[in-house]
């Protein structure tokens, strides 16, 4: 089951981020991160697909519509290769180690 959970100025984000997961949060999906949130956290994430990557994008175009800055932070190595595959690495910040 797909989590958000807001602490302070980051989102840290865990479970499975499927299609099955997407539709099912979807019409909540414009509160899922608080418009105070300026870096939601992927390390908890344990599967994705294009349609969680089509969510996390959105979420990113939701908080820059109503004048926030979000990023996409820590992702793993299997949303990295979805990140590489569709050249996405404008939108994710990669922390080095």
């Amino acid at each position: 089951m797909l989590e958000f959970r807001d602490e302070g100025s980051t989102c840290f984000v865990s479970g499975e981020l499927s299609q099955a997961e997407v539709i099912r949060i979807w019409p909540m999906v414009d509160k899922l991160v608080a418009q105070q949130v300026e870096c939601v956290d992927l390390s908890g994430i344990n599967y994705s697909d294009t349609a969680g990557v089509a969510m996390l994008l959105h979420i990113v175009a939701l908080q820059h519509k109503a004048g926030g800055a979000l990023m996409l932070c820590r992702a793993p190595l299997q949303l990295q290769k979805l990140i590489d595959l569709y050249d996405l690495q404008d939108f994710f910040v990669e922390e080095a180690n």
